[in-house]
């Protein structure tokens, strides 16, 4: 006989949050990336406070996003390989995000510059999967051209 644990309520519901608050720093660290890239080509540090700030805020609620994320996961209809990416590579840009912010604050300007790139591609990558345990495997795939067979028919027959 297989025995069950029963999550804790506020657990569950902590956990069921994750995709509320995942967007906040996906936003904020894309955006702190787009500004920066705005400054660099103006040559100008108008934009530094609100850019740090953007980071500083971005990374700590990524934090809190992969705390809720891992809550999350440990409950029972999650599971599979696209989890398990999904979760590492979250878990991953919230460690660039992190260390981003401590380039940032040391001013190591080229290292800051770089992992706020990379921070923002894992932000991608880890969105990507995301998107896959919530809309499906092809969701961005299934559109393009090549996905479609003549008359504007998926290969499976319909539009």
């Amino acid at each position: 006989m297989q025995e069950t644990t029963e999550i804790f309520w506020l657990w569950q519901f902590l956990g069921r949050l994750h995709p509320l608050v995942v967007h906040f720093p996906v936003s904020l660290l894309c955006v702190a990336l787009l500004l920066e890239i705005v400054g660099w080509r103006r040559k100008s540090t108008e934009l530094r406070a609100g850019i740090t700030a953007l980071v500083w805020i971005g990374a700590v609620s990524s934090v809190i996003a992969v705390a809720l994320g891992l809550l999350l996961a440990n409950q029972d209809e999650y599971g599979g390989d696209t989890v398990t990416i999904h979760q590492w590579t979250g878990i991953a840009t919230m460690v660039l995000a992190c260390i981003t912010v401590f380039a940032l604050r040391t001013n190591r300007t080229p290292l800051y510059k770089s992992l706020l790139f990379l921070t923002v591609g894992g932000v991608t990558l880890a969105g990507h999967y995301g998107a896959m345990l919530t809309h499906g495997e092809d969701y961005l795939t299934e559109v393009l051209p090549f996905n479609r067979e003549k008359g504007g028919e998926k290969s499976d027959g319909t539009n």
